[in-house]
């Protein structure tokens, strides 16, 4: 036998050995995948917690719910476990799992307590880093595919907050009977209030970037400086998407349309987006006088790199745009309106640890506003108030925002600095401005903000009462302003003028909170004083001589609870949860605005002394295993006739009624509110005369239905939405209709 057979005859052997060897080791290994889901609406849950019952191993499902888990010598008799806090957590043994394409969880009432959170971009939100207070949260998941023209639609579904709708289609909000200037609206916390009249236009929101909506109720705020004095709005966008390419276009009332095309992609650690979207619509004056067509558009540019779990670089982009074009034949006259306002926001953003320094984070952004306006009245010698109102405002600001955390267990403090430069160009060529008044001006702020929190946890050792929170915070502020190249209209070179102010606010906040079984109740309290200071375009307006420049104060004291049961899912009611608040506002040297009958001009006036008290309920009922929520919201506030002026145009009651049905993706959801009347004042351009102009309390009701399709990879969805299906054509401001009925339909597809 030659060595060659001899060499054949061992080496086939054990050829075949290590085959059947490694055949048996791949066989005892077997990756499981799947889709983790919401039981009632279908949507795909992140970081589930996926791991094999007694092991060590495990994994969590990402952004689109998708999970896949390498189980070794595996057994058909396995036991996998899907938690999630939000979830009751199930258990599948592996001979199921391996046939499933997705596992549906059923949502709690109560969170699971001491379940930790993993996954990529999961982190508390940043209201958390303040004092405890009333925070509301809409997620993007009940307002998706919506019929909500903007951000300032959708808000309105909150008890809370009112939306306040100007002629060109502009929104601001107010919160707790505030005013549209009391409320710090942030961008992903970089502030967006306009440095002109501290306020800013939701409608240059666009909600297919939006994450959730952060909303602190009262003026408690410390971290987002001054000037919240009625509340907080931050606005969180999307990071992460669950598609590569998503296409969605809305049709509807007043022949408005609107279109958006979405982009995404994930490199590894490197995630970036962009979006485009465009918008329209025309309304008809009544009796056919004219008509306000509004455009919109919108692109918007993320990227987010992670270093670490720890470490997170993002940039980002904003660009809107809105414009309004007027056409209306009026008593005064023909009115020709024009209005632009492009917007643009620039971004970075680092947060975690750099060299020594640990738990920091450093924002630096750039904000430009440019708002031109136009207005012309032809045609009304006989009134005496034609004439051509041409403003611009050029509003230019570079923010910081530097922060460091510190945790020594029970106690945790945060130190933080912001500092604001702002530089606004100021045109207001005019024939209603008297000879004395501003032309244009260049306007500057410089504001330092300094801030620091302290936090104690501790725990009381009751079987029901288990802890006790306390928390501390002082802010010191100092504002440089300055007034240069003032011209009045009749052409003279005004002197430079200079304001500076520096104030410190002190504020105190105690949370009590119990938990027992499938209870879970909270308590807290806040005291503090909050200031605000007069905005550079009240500082410019000279023609009020009951104007203070003093900053306005304020001192507030809120009460609150939330009280918590599950129930089970044996029964048709699986829980409820009942919230309220009782709060106290004192305001000193308020400013109060008055608002032009016509045209965009605004007057001020001071008054000493302010009062505004109320309370605020919100209860929820979860019925058939959480298919169904019904929510009843609840506000009501207290302000005398005579400072009913300080709030113009704000309901002093406001009651919500919410329903929500999810049942194997479809979504139903109807909103049925009723507000108070409304009473403001406002003048005409020459100054000739003044009118109080009241708008009845009313009752309306919006419905949504909504479905999602998927089909492998793609996922289509559609939406029909009724808007005031009650009516009331009769409301009117300035011969346009506010609460009139509109249907729209959405439907789109991504991939």
């Amino acid at each position: 036998m030659s060595l060659m057979s001899a060499s054949t005859k061992i080496l086939y052997p054990a050829f075949f050995a290590v085959c059947l060897f490694m055949t048996s080791v791949f066989a005892q290994e077997l990756i499981l995948s799947g889709v983790v889901r919401d039981q009632n609406t279908h949507q795909e849950i992140r970081s589930v917690n996926i791991f094999i019952k007694g092991s060590k191993t495990g994994t969590a499902s990402d952004l689109t719910g998708r999970y896949r888990l390498r189980v070794n010598d595996a057994s058909d008799d396995m036991i996998i476990i899907f938690r999630h806090i939000a979830y009751f957590h199930k258990e599948i043994s592996l001979k199921d799992l391996k046939n499933a394409s997705h596992v549906d969880l059923q949502p709690r009432v109560i969170p699971l307590r001491g379940v930790e959170i993993e996954g990529e971009g999961i982190g508390r939100p940043e209201i958390e880093k303040d004092l405890r207070q009333t925070v509301s949260m809409i997620e993007a998941r009940n307002f998706e595919i919506r019929g909500f023209t903007d951000a300032g639609d959708l808000l309105r579904i909150d008890h809370s907050v009112q939306v306040d709708e100007g002629i060109s289609g502009k929104k601001t909000i107010s919160i707790r009977g505030g005013n549209p200037d009391d409320v710090v609206v942030l961008y992903n916390g970089v502030k967006l209030n306009n440095n002109f009249d501290n306020v800013y236009d939701f409608a240059m929101i666009d909600l297919e970037n939006v994450e959730r909506f952060e909303i602190i109720k009262g003026s408690n705020t410390a971290i987002y400086g001054p000037e919240a004095f009625s509340g907080v709005v931050n606005i969180v966008p999307k990071v992460e998407q669950d598609y590569t390419i998503r296409f969605q276009q809305r049709l509807g009332t007043y022949r408005s349309g609107n279109w958006g095309l979405h982009l995404f992609k994930k490199f590894d650690r490197l995630r970036g987006s962009y979006s485009l979207r465009r918008g329209g619509l025309e309304r008809p004056f009544k009796d056919n006088r004219g008509q306000l067509k509004n455009t919109s558009f919108h692109h918007n540019v993320n990227l987010n790199y992670n270093f670490s779990e720890e470490n997170n670089l993002s940039l980002m982009g904003v660009f809107p745009t809105l414009e309004y074009d007027r056409r209306e034949n009026t008593d005064a006259g023909l009115v020709i309106g024009d209005e632009s306002n492009k917007d643009q926001l620039y971004s970075v953003r680092y947060t975690g640890n750099l060299s020594f320094l640990k738990n920091i984070g450093v924002t630096v952004s750039y904000k430009n506003l440019v708002q031109e306006q136009f207005l012309e009245i032809s045609n009304a010698s006989d009134l005496g108030n034609n004439g051509i109102v041409n403003r611009e405002i050029d509003d230019k600001a570079v923010h910081l925002n530097a922060e460091k955390s510190f945790d020594f267990g029970a106690l945790e403090l945060l130190f933080g600095y912001q500092f604001e430069s702002a530089e606004l160009d100021f045109l207001d060529d005019s024939d209603f401005n008297g000879p004395g008044e501003i032309k244009n001006a260049k306007l500057k702020r410089n504001h330092h903000g300094f801030v620091s929190i302290a936090k104690y946890h501790g725990e009381i050792g009751s079987d029901f009462l288990q802890t006790l929170d306390l928390s501390l915070s002082m802010r010191q502020d100092m504002i440089d302003d300055e007034q240069v190249n003032l011209v009045s209209q009749s052409g003279n070179s005004l002197s430079d003028v200079t304001n500076n102010w520096h104030d410190n606010t002190l504020k105190f906040s105690m949370n009590l909170s119990g938990y027992r079984s499938n209870l879970l109740v909270n308590g807290f309290l806040n005291f503090g004083k909050n200031i605000k200071f007069p905005t550079l375009f009240q500082q410019i307006n000279s023609t009020n001589s009951d104007i203070s420049l003093n900053p306005e104060k304020n001192t507030s004291l809120e009460l609150g609870f939330t009280v918590s049961r599950d129930l089970g899912s044996g029964s048709a009611i699986n829980g409820f949860q009942v919230e309220g608040s009782y709060f106290q506002n004192t305001f000193d040297d308020k400013i109060i605005t008055f608002s032009d009958l016509t045209s965009f001009r605004t007057e001020f006036k001071s008054e000493p002394d302010v009062n505004i008290s109320g309370f605020e309920s919100k209860s929820s009922v979860f019925l058939f295993r959480k298919k169904v929520t019904v929510g009843l919201g609840l506000s009501r506030y207290f302000i005398s006739d005579q400072d009913k002026a300080a709030f113009p145009f704000k309901s002093d009651f406001k009651l919500t009624l919410n329903l929500a049905i999810d049942h194997l993706g479809y979504s139903f959801q109807i909103h049925w509110f009723k507000e108070g009347e409304q009473v403001a004042t406002l003048f005409f351009p020459d100054r000739s005369a003044s009118e109080s102009i009241r708008l009845d309390g009313y009752q309306n009701l919006d419905v949504h239905l909504s479905k999602t399709f998927e089909i492998r990879k793609m996922k289509l969805f559609v939406n029909a939405s009724g808007r005031n299906l009650l009516d009331d054509e009769n409301t009117e401001l300035q011969g346009l209709a506010l609460r009139d009925r509109r249907y729209y339909v959405t439907f789109g597809a991504q991939y």
